[in-house]
């Protein structure tokens, strides 16, 4: 492949990055619930208002909300998935169809790889990505984001005199997690042509295994 434009160049190092702050909440909330589905399964341990039990879950969602925070915040001079949209919305000619077809070159045939980049073009033919359709990514989002980040602004970075607008629930920073990384594996298709999986590689042993023994000497 020829040598490719500074800014995708850095897009690609961006993405990276990213990436791997993302994977490591998907792994912590994969870890959490997981620990929580163990703690459930054994009625025989006494369920009360545990100092162990309050750790666990405060330390979980602060770690999560600061994740999500980090990356969906606009802050210009910082890495973040945020950023990164935003700037190929503005420089969207920087992801080209030459340059895809290069990435792809040894694993499909050209008509085929044609025809997928169309999917991310305003119309058929166009020689670049559509800013519209990384617009629209990027509006995807605010939603899940918006009352993670907002707790995360006022009672974890610092405390605010003004209290957030309400507390998000677990399952929303889940979603918000899954937003961020599902958004983030598909932009390291498309700079990278890499669908891999890494989470899952990372999670393949028995991590569960420090359960299977008894931790306390009586």
């Amino acid at each position: 492949m020829a040598k490719i434009d500074h800014k995708l160049e850095k897009w690609i190092r961006w993405l990276k990055v990213i990436e791997g702050e993302l994977e490591s909440l998907v792994i912590a909330k994969k870890v959490f619930w997981t620990v929580q589905g163990l703690i459930k399964a054994h009625p025989e341990i006494p369920y009360r208002q545990s100092i162990f039990y309050w750790y666990l879950g405060n330390t979980y969602i602060a770690y999560a909300l600061t994740g999500i925070r980090r990356q969906a915040k606009f802050q210009k001079d910082s890495i973040s998935l945020t950023q990164l949209l935003t700037e190929i919305v503005q420089e969207p000619t920087k992801v080209s169809r030459k340059y895809y077809l290069e990435l792809h070159a040894k694993a499909k045939k050209a008509n085929l790889v044609n025809k997928q980049f169309d999917r991310l073009c305003q119309k058929s033919g166009d020689l670049h990505i559509s800013s519209d359709l990384v617009q629209r990514d990027l509006d995807k989002l605010k939603n899940p984001v918006k009352d993670c980040e907002d707790f995360a602004d006022k009672l974890i970075a610092h405390r605010d005199q003004r209290p957030p607008k309400r507390l998000p629930k677990f399952n929303e920073a889940d979603k918000a997690i899954q937003t961020l990384y599902d958004l983030c594996r598909k932009y390291r298709f498309i700079l990278l042509a890499d669908s891999k999986n890494t989470v899952k590689e990372k999670l393949d042993y028995d991590w569960q295994e420090i359960f299977d023994f008894p931790w306390r000497q009586k």
